[in-house]
């Protein structure tokens, strides 16, 4: 089942880059000294941003990610999440593999699944665009499938266009600490 929306009692969200609590601001810098060849694309950071959407306003999410594409389509990288509830009671966490990265200019779209086994939702893929604002804020869409009877699909899917069907637009997110940079060689 594919959702738009983040709940309480099913999933989660956030990146700490490794760490088990939410990252410091000193932890969610964005990585200095990203060198890529000609022809990769790379995502990077770590981020914090909260949601406003009915039944999940002031919810705290933390994505991570470091993800690098060559041209010839070959993916590698990972996604790791964390979701609090406003009193910071962690609802979710945990880490996914990145199987599909797409770089145009400035945004970035991932696809991460996150491996069988790993919590209690079944079949579990976040959809994320990140779009690197320069010297302002970045800003931050996602979309998860989750709990459905086949695995989610593993290519790139921009969650504000290429939700299914019946499935409402996901709003963009300003990145409150940290960043990401997002980077075509």
């Amino acid at each position: 089942m594919f959702r738009s929306g983040v709940s309480a009692m099913a999933v989660a969200a956030v990146a700490a880059a490794g760490v088990a609590t939410s990252p410091t601001a000193a932890q969610a810098r964005q990585p200095e000294g990203i060198r890529v060849a000609g022809g990769w694309s790379v995502v990077a950071g770590v981020g914090h941003f909260v949601y406003d959407e009915p039944g999940t306003v002031g919810h705290r999410i933390w994505f991570g990610v470091q993800a690098v594409a060559a041209a010839g389509g070959s993916t590698y990288g990972q996604f790791r999440y964390r979701h609090e509830l406003p009193d910071g009671t962690v609802v979710g966490q945990g880490r996914a593999d990145v199987t599909c990265l797409e770089v145009t200019g400035n945004v970035a779209v991932f696809t991460a699944i996150v491996p069988e086994g790993q919590g209690a939702v079944r079949n579990h893929g976040y959809y994320v665009k990140v779009i690197d604002g320069g010297r302002g804020p970045d800003q931050i869409v996602d979309a998860q499938a989750q709990n459905g009877t086949e695995p989610p699909p593993t290519e790139c899917l921009d969650p504000e266009t290429d939700l299914p069907a019946g499935v409402p637009p996901r709003p963009r997110y300003p990145v409150l600490v940290g960043g990401y940079v997002v980077h075509r060689g």
